[in-house]
């Protein structure tokens, strides 16, 4: 994510809270930070050693930004407990890239708003479907991996109104769930029980305005699977 993206009339009032893994480069941050002209607040915490992949294992095999989200949640909280403003909290990632359409779509969350991401869960793109018939309501969730989860979304395909932050001071990320809950579980701390319960944004979950870009070849085996399947993926628009 770059921040100098924020720096535009489009995005109203956006507060950058950067929770870093590590202390190093520190002032270097900081400048880039202040450049962008956002306001922001920079905080940073060490992944435990015994959490960080080793060696021989992928990156995904563990879960990350959990110490670091956990940092920035309990910054948000206790900062805002006394003074609160009508906000939203949207959790961004440093390999994800984003359309400024998706800001102006989450500032008017109620509850929990959600979009599809593009390359994500080794398919083209994944999370929210409505119907022709009804934009308004979420039909299903088209993923492919552990589809069964009450919340089968992805980090970036979400935001929270902060009341619900505010009001559940116990949700939080954690070590011990695996990967591919830490949505679910987080969702659950703030009351919420089942994905049909979600606001769909982006014209209904029609269109993808965040996509996972890590600077390497997305994996797609899920959905090259479904394709031998002869099974077709909802209709989407992607802008790029």
């Amino acid at each position: 994510m770059n921040p100098y993206e924020l720096r535009t009339p489009w995005v109203q009032t956006v507060q950058v809270i950067l929770t870093a893994f590590t202390s190093r480069n520190r002032r270097t941050t900081i400048a880039l930070l202040r450049n962008c002209g956002v306001p922001f607040t920079y905080l940073n915490v060490e992944t435990p050693f015994n959490q960080r992949p080793r060696p021989n294992e992928p990156y995904w095999s563990r879960p990350k930004g959990i110490s670091q989200r956990n940092l920035g949640l309990r910054w948000i909280r206790e900062t805002l407990l006394f003074r609160r403003q009508p906000s939203v909290l949207y959790i961004a990632d440093d390999d994800n890239t984003y359309s400024l359409e998706v800001f102006e779509e989450m500032r008017y969350t109620r509850r929990v708003s959600t979009w599809p991401v593009g390359l994500s869960g080794e398919l083209p793109w994944e999370g929210c479907v409505t119907s022709a018939t009804d934009r308004s309501r979420i039909s299903q969730m088209w993923v492919a991996y552990k589809p069964n989860r009450p919340f089968p979304i992805d980090m970036a395909g979400f935001a929270v109104n902060m009341d619900l932050i505010l009001n559940h001071p116990e949700a939080k990320f954690d070590y011990s769930r695996p990967r591919g809950l830490q949505e679910s579980e987080f969702l659950a701390g703030l009351g919420l029980k089942h994905w049909s319960e979600l606001e769909p944004k982006a014209d209904g979950c029609q269109k993808i305005l965040v996509w996972h870009t890590r600077t390497a070849d997305p994996s797609l085996a899920a959905w090259r699977r479904l394709q031998s399947q002869g099974v077709v993926a909802p209709p989407i628009r992607d802008p790029v």
